[in-house]
């Protein structure tokens, strides 16, 4: 039986790819061993002779393709591959190229609703009072019997300052219903929000019963929670603008764990500075990193992270399965599942 040589440069869990060593030599290089990506000249030179290629951030083009004279099988350990992969010369070459979509759904989809009790209960906000010494104060404003209740019994009290929302009374609206979408979904009604979704691409029959798909107007108008999930494109591309956020309601917020680019980010910061919404989480910026002059360092009532929503340790072992199921079909001279260009 032929031996296949694979390059693995990608974030895999080593003892489950090597499962497979009865077919294949794998070789382990690049962001795989120091989380940077392979200088092209290397990558250049490691490609020559490999029958498998299993990447992430390398960018393979069509001159790593010419290099690659043995190149049949391409896993790309991310759900978008066209701005890493020419996919036009691997179907020109014939190299199947498969990628790893939702394998991060479960991680993202955990950060959204850890996002959606943030901004609805203050957590980040009254931590940030606490630490900063701006709501801590030795003057006592309620009788010793209430003790260990409350901070105070005036309107200036936390307790009533920053009172939050319960979710069973609030309606989540998911912008596109893809693998991601779908967990946020399922995770939000375990706290009984009424979930209603847009996405003009998704098979309506492919959608739960209990899940409503509404026009992006309606989404708008009767969220109280916001939630994007879906890719940019032309048509994507700024989806949120100055329209969109009038049209939400003004004790609405707004998340995005998805891609900047589907947000103005000057109207997003008008909508919160101007009480348009009431607050918005967001995980990914127009530009990254964010810099320290970046106006929306200053907009109110935005939670902000570095793009980590997707990042959790179990998204490892979840995309080395995919891996293997991918290599796995292939071997057996089947379709894999998670194809972008097939022979």
């Amino acid at each position: 039986m032929e031996r296949l040589k694979a390059l693995v440069t990608a974030e895999v869990i080593e003892p489950l790819l090597e499962t497979l060593s009865d077919r294949i030599d794998f070789e382990y290089a690049g962001y795989h061993l120091n989380h940077d990506v392979m200088p092209r000249d290397e990558l250049k030179a490691r490609v020559r002779d490999i029958d498998i290629l299993i990447c992430e951030y390398d960018t393979i083009d069509a001159e790593i393709f010419d290099c690659a004279e043995n190149l049949k099988f391409i896993v790309c350990c991310r759900g978008g591959v066209k701005t890493v992969i020419d996919l036009d010369k691997a179907m020109e070459k014939g190299v199947i190229v498969c990628n790893n979509a939702g394998r991060n759904a479960n991680a993202v989809s955990d950060m959204t609703m850890g996002y959606i009790l943030d901004l609805t209960r203050n957590i980040t906000l009254t931590d940030n009072l606490i630490h900063d010494r701006v709501i801590t104060t030795d003057v006592k404003s309620k009788p010793d019997e209430y003790r260990d209740t409350v901070w105070g019994l005036d309107n200036n009290s936390p307790f009533i300052r920053f009172r939050g929302r319960s979710l069973n009374h609030m309606t989540l609206g998911l912008v596109g219903f893809g693998h991601a979408g779908r967990l946020v979904a399922k995770k939000a009604q375990a706290f009984d929000m009424k979930i209603i979704a847009y996405d003009p691409y998704i098979d309506p029959d492919s959608v739960p019963e209990d899940i409503e798909l509404v026009k992006f107007d309606k989404l708008l108008r009767q969220s109280d929670v916001i939630s994007l999930h879906c890719v940019v494109t032309p048509q994507t591309r700024h989806l949120f603008k100055s329209e969109e956020f009038e049209k939400m309601k003004n004790d609405a917020y707004f998340i995005n764990t998805a891609r900047g680019e589907l947000v103005d980010e000057a109207a997003l910061i008008d909508a919160l500075n101007h009480d348009k919404i009431a607050g918005a989480a967001i995980d990914v910026t127009a530009v990254e990193p964010i810099a320290a002059d970046c106006p929306l360092l200053d907009a109110k009532n935005l939670i902000i992270t570095p793009h980590i929503a997707g990042s959790s340790y179990d998204v490892q072992v979840q995309g080395t399965n995919m891996v293997i199921e991918s290599l796995t079909d292939w071997l057996a001279d089947r379709k894999p599942n998670n194809c972008v260009v097939y022979r």
